[in-house]
């Protein structure tokens, strides 16, 4: 995978097995390409091209970008819809069918015995929309309050990749939040649920194998 711009020297290589720390020491062109990457990220027409095998990407539908850790939202409505299309299909399937049907008549049997009791007479919709049940219970990907930003990332990244199928997660500055160990279980679980990592970062904190590195200077001359 290649994410390439028109201002930019040469593409930056993006791997499956090995994130890339894109490092931009100069704020104005930080500021410049985060920007655009937000804009392009939410629909907007840019000058960013992702590529995979030759075949353009899109910026909004196959990347996945996080301004800060604290913005992680597992309620989103991508995610809620996306959960709800596969529980719905879970519970339609051969294995869950008949328990699935079992519901569905008690939730009737249930509006009749409320009918009989309240004096009036009800009507209900033949068909049960299970979504609507599920959003009616509260029904999300499960985040317990206590747990720390790695496993929260980590549970985001499976999400993103899982149940929004997207290629690539971008993040930015957040080797302002975890040391060399976290970032490196986060790599690991990235890889494990195949879907590719992107650093920004607007330093260079150190230096490692296990990462490639595009850098852009104070000057804003491409370092390789």
């Amino acid at each position: 995978m290649k994410l390439v711009h028109v201002d930019l020297e040469k593409p930056i290589a993006i791997h499956r097995n090995c994130p890339t720390e894109w490092i931009i020491e100069s704020p104005e062109l930080f500021l410049k390409y985060v920007e655009q990457l937000q804009k392009q990220n939410q629909g907007e027409k840019g000058n960013f091209v992702l590529s995979k095998a030759d075949t353009e990407l899109n910026m909004k539908r196959d990347v996945e970008l996080v301004l800060t850790p604290f913005s992680l939202d597992f309620a989103d409505h991508r995610i809620q819809k996306r959960l709800f299309t596969e529980l719905v299909k879970s519970a339609q399937n051969e294995e869950m069918f008949l328990e699935t049907q079992r519901i569905i008549a008690e939730l009737k049997k249930y509006i009749y015995q409320l009918e009989a009791v309240s004096g009036y007479e009800l009507e209900q919709n033949e068909e049960i929309d299970l979504s609507a049940l599920l959003k009616l219970m509260g029904v999300q990907t499960e985040t317990e309050k206590e747990m720390g930003l790695l496993e929260k990332l980590t549970q985001y990244i499976k999400v993103m990749a899982e149940l929004l199928q997207k290629e690539l997660v971008i993040l930015v500055n957040i080797r302002s939040y975890l040391n060399e160990t976290q970032i490196n279980k986060l790599s690991q679980m990235a890889c494990y649920y195949e879907i590719s990592l992107l650093f920004i970062e607007n330093i260079q904190r150190d230096f490692s194998n296990q990462r490639e590195y595009y850098i852009i200077d104070k000057d804003g001359c491409d370092v390789y």
